[in-house]
This record gives structure tokens, sequence and C-alpha cells, in this order.
């Protein structure tokens, strides 16, 4: 009895249902007062704002200037010193007699035992110097080259950045498309339960349905509210995730689109990996850093090679007696260290090991990279049946659904068959929606691994 009179409840809430297409388009009035944003707008506004890729472009950016900083090495190299203060001490010369020889016409000079004394006074010492690198030139030019490489690989940090962003803007973007269909179905399951709230008040005042019925509808009222609410908070986190991908205010209101059908689209598992190949980051800087592992073994054995410079320096005391007060020289610098114990030769086997874990590095990087395309080709392929699935499912429940209401309406069916239809029919878009959103996710994280932004 209580089963019947639930169901001519729930009928009747089909019929009177005035409220609840007013609560209906008031939504979808708001919904359409809130700037659409797309797809496209979306991954092309968090790739401008976006906080993270602004981040790593100006770590990519300081790499210039520590490329002009190198290349600074190779022009000369000048350097002045000036040390003003007061002696701590005097400054004395003792001079012996005949120092500076002797002479048949004058005899020893000097003559006698002589002393020149500097008081303890204020002095100045000026040195300056002049270097040009000659032979230096060869490692400086490695110095350039590793540090170009190093600029490369920090610019292939950005490429990851922006194809990271891009790729979870797509899966925050689809994951709000199926989640709004998820708390709109709920939200028209609480306005249902309400109007059944209300008819059953009504029916028990008639005394035409007991109590437990109301009771009934009260709990599944209360249910879907707390489903509702779940619901909404997580739409609400989901919004706000997405406009802090954007670089933009959390509270900026917007509204999303659903998503399209897919295309059949004929992508081999050769080609997607062929693709990430040449496109993925992570494969293009482990060469990058082979490369430059190289470079650092050409530089520990270019510590062979001495420095030879051309050199000036300049060096100036005023205030002090008997000392010239400007000494210059100019010629050539060499420093060399013939004998190191081994040191040189050890850092170049390092380097040499180094540069082996590199090329290994390479080696496994595109290995994984590889194993990462296969799976989420694999995965996108298995979405892809499931969507067919599910829009078979949905085609199903959707014309089940138009023959038993027109069953009804010829009275050959009950309300319950048409209740468990329309139930059905609810299920199956949601699971459809929710597979066409999966499907999408496949592909954008297909399309990540590829190194696609």
């Amino acid at each position: 009895m209580k089963l019947n009179h639930l169901f001519l409840i729930l009928f009747a809430l089909a019929v009177v249902r005035p409220p609840t297409l007013h609560g209906q388009s008031q939504h979808a009035t708001n919904d359409t007062q809130a700037p659409l944003l797309t797809l496209d707008d979306a991954v092309s506004l968090a790739l401008e704002n976006n906080r993270l890729v602004k981040n790593s472009a100006l770590e990519a950016r300081k790499f210039d200037f520590r490329v002009d900083t190198a290349r600074s090495r190779r022009l000369p190299q000048f350097q002045f010193a000036v040390l003003g203060g007061e002696l701590l001490q005097p400054f004395n010369f003792n001079i012996p007699a005949g120092t500076f020889g002797t002479y048949p016409s004058t005899g020893p000079v000097p003559s006698r035992d002589s002393k020149i004394h500097t008081p303890a006074q204020f002095v100045t010492y000026t040195t300056a110097a002049f270097d040009a690198p000659v032979s230096q030139q060869y490692k400086i030019h490695l110095g350039i080259r590793a540090t170009e490489l190093a600029r490369d690989i920090s610019r292939e940090d950005v490429r990851a950045e922006r194809q990271t962003i891009s790729s979870e803007v797509r899966n925050t973007y689809f994951n709000l498309v199926a989640t709004e269909v998820g708390v709109e179905a709920t939200r028209e399951a609480v306005k249902t339960l309400e109007e059944a709230q209300r008819v059953t008040a009504k029916y028990q005042a008639e005394q035409t349905v007991l109590r437990a019925d109301a009771l009934e509808v009260d709990a599944r009222l209360a249910k879907a509210q707390y489903e509702l609410s779940v619901a909404e908070n997580g739409l609400a986190t989901q919004h706000e995730h997405l406009n802090q991908l954007l670089g933009r205010d959390l509270t900026t209101p917007f509204r999303v689109n659903s998503m399209p059908e897919p295309e059949a689209e004929d992508l081999t598992l050769q080609a997607a990996r062929e693709r990430a190949e040449r496109s993925r980051p992570e494969i293009k800087q482990a060469q990058l850093k082979q490369k430059q592992a190289e470079y650092d073994r050409r530089i520990a054995k270019a510590e062979y090679i001495p420095d030879l410079s051309v050199s000036a320096r300049y060096l100036g005391m005023n205030n002090v007696s008997f000392v010239p007060e400007n000494v210059g020289v100019a010629g050539f610098n060499l420093s060399w260290e013939p004998f190191d114990w081994g040191r040189k030769r050890n850092v170049v086997a390092e380097k040499t090991k180094t540069v082996e874990q590199a090329r290994n590095g390479a080696a496994e990087t595109e290995s994984q990279i590889a194993v990462e395309v296969g799976m989420k080709h694999r995965k996108w392929q298995e979405e892809a049946l499931l969507l067919k699935v599910t829009r078979a499912q949905h085609d199903a429940s959707t014309e089940r659904l138009r023959e038993v209401s027109t069953r009804y309406k010829e009275q050959a069916a009950l309300i319950k068959d048409l209740l468990e239809a329309q139930a059905r029919k609810s299920e199956t878009d949601y699971q459809y929606q929710q597979a066409l959103s999966s499907y999408w996710g496949a592909l954008a994280d297909l399309r990540r691994a590829m190194g696609e932004e």
C-alpha cells in the first residue's frame, strides 16, 4: 500500500511542477549571466597568466644574463685598488757606506752609513692591473657553451611547465563539466522531493497516506539535500581551482561549455611515440644534459693548458721616502702548475663517468616516456570503448522511456514502469556525461604524454 501511495505522489509531482520549473528557470538565468569560458580560452589564459608558468619563464631568462657574464670573460679585465692610511710604525732604510760604489775622486758613496726615515704618517698605495686572456680563450669558449646548454635546459623546463598546466586545465575543465551535470541532477532530485514532501503533507492531512510514507519522503529529501550540499561545495572548489590555474581572482564567475561528441581519430601507438620523441621536453633535456656533461669533461681537460695573459701592472706609493713613487710593467703573465699530484687526471676521470651517466639517463628517459605514452594511449582507447558502451546504454534508455511513456498514455503500462524508465534515463545520462569527460581527460593526458600543449 505504501509503495502505491509513493508512486501516486511522484506521479502527481510530474504533473504539478510550477515551482520546480520556476526554480530551474532562475538557476539557468544565473548561469547564463556569467561569461562563457571555452576550453581554448581557458588554456590560453593559463599559459599567459599562470604564476608557475611565469616563474618558469623568468628562471629561463635569468640564464641570458649568465651567458652574457660568461662571454664577458673573453674581454680584458681591469682592476684598481687604493689603500690609504697611517703607518703603524716608521718606515726606515739603512744604507751602508759604499753601497753605491767607491770612486777615486770622491771615495765611497755614501761616505758613511746613512739612514732614511719615513715617520708614521698618512701614506697611499695605489695598484692597477690589466689582464687580457690569451690561452684561456679556449676554456672560456667551453664555459660559454656549457652555460648556453644550461639555458636551453631551462627553456625546456618552461615547455614542460606549459604542457603540465595545459593538461591540468583541460582535466579540470572536463571534471567541472561532469560535476555540473551531477549537481544539476542532484538539484532536480531535491526539487522533486521537496514537492513530494508538500504533496505528502497534504495527503497526510486528508488521511490518504500513512505517516510512514511521509517519513520516507522526509528521509529521502534529507539525504538528497546533503548530497546536493556536498556536490555544490565540490563544484565551488573546482571553480576556484580553475581560476587559480588561470591566474585570476578565485571568485571570477564563468560558465563552461558542454563537451562535444568526439570525432573519429586514427592515432596509432607508434605515431604517438614518434611525436613524443620529437616533442617531449624531458627527452630534449636529457640530450642537452649529455652534451653539457661532455663540455664539462672538455673543460676539465683544458685545465692542463697553462694560463697565458697579456698583462700590465702599476704600483704607486706616496709619502714614502727613498722608494719610487710610480712603478709600471707590461708583458706576459704565465701561470702553470706542472705537478698537481693527479688532481686534474682524477677530475677528468670523474667527468667521464658523468658523461656515461648522462648517456644512460637519456636512454632511460626515452624508455620511460615510451612506456608512459603506451599507457596513456591504451587508456584513451579504453575510454573510447567505454564511451561507446555508455552511448549505447543512453540511447537504449532514451528509447525505453519514450516507449513506456507512450504505453502509459495508452494505459498499457504502470506508473512503476514509467518511474523506473525515468530513473534509468537519468542514470545513463550521468554515466554518459562521465564517460565523455573521462574520454576527453584521457585524450588530454595522451596529448601531454606526446609533448603537446
